[in-house]
């Protein structure tokens, strides 16, 4: 190749290469760019929060990885969480055994739905047992209290009783010596009496 096709080549060359400049120049270039399929952009980060506080055990999965809802990221270690729970499970165990023991007595030995202080001896828990034992000694109290009325209130309808027998008597006795005093044969005083005493009885039945 001489010099001159050279510098021919040379300026062909120049001159596509303005051609370019100047057409990209000119032409107007989308900004918007249409397609199909799942973008992840750098700043799609998420904020992961613990209700409570613990000690990261194990990671599963590394920066950068696409995650699924429910995937599992992390194992977090929490020993005042894991203390509080066996303490719950705990007390559950006990109160299942407390239900269980009092199901058992109250199937076994009666209907009445109360258990018999005989049936406490097969309790464990000394707090139900101590509960039960109060409950009984209340009804025990209340049972000797309705006693105590009963006998008091058979007294009462006694003393009634005897006391309208009396009332009647005295009235009887005052309507036989009205017209005896009346007519002077029995003496006033004697019927003073007997209404005074018509009245005590009266007001004493009233107090009954």
């Amino acid at each position: 190749m001489n010099r001159r096709q050279s510098d021919h080549l040379m300026m062909i060359i120049i001159s596509l290469t303005i051609l370019i400049i100047i057409l990209t120049y000119f032409i107007e270039i989308n900004s918007v760019v249409h397609g199909q399929g799942v973008i992840t952009t750098k700043d799609n980060a998420q904020l992961i929060s613990l209700s409570k506080g613990g000690t990261i055990q194990d990671i599963y999965v590394a920066e950068g990885d696409t995650v699924k809802k429910g995937e599992l990221l992390a194992k977090v270690v929490n020993l005042d969480l894991q203390k509080e729970y066996q303490r719950y499970r705990t007390q559950k165990g006990y109160l299942d055994k407390d239900v269980n023991e009092i199901s058992f007595i109250l199937d076994k030995e009666n209907e009445s739905g109360l258990i018999t202080l005989d049936g406490t001896r097969s309790l464990s828990n000394k707090e139900v047992k101590a509960n039960i034992e109060l409950v009984h000694s209340q009804i025990r109290a209340k049972e000797l209290k309705k006693t105590s009325l009963d006998s008091e209130i058979s007294g009462l309808q006694e003393k009634l009783s005897s006391k309208e027998k009396e009332l009647a008597l005295l009235s009887e006795e005052i309507n036989i010596l009205s017209p005896l005093v009346k007519k002077g044969i029995s003496p006033y005083t004697n019927f003073l009496n007997k209404k005074q005493a018509y009245i005590k009885v009266k007001s004493e039945i009233n107090d009954i």
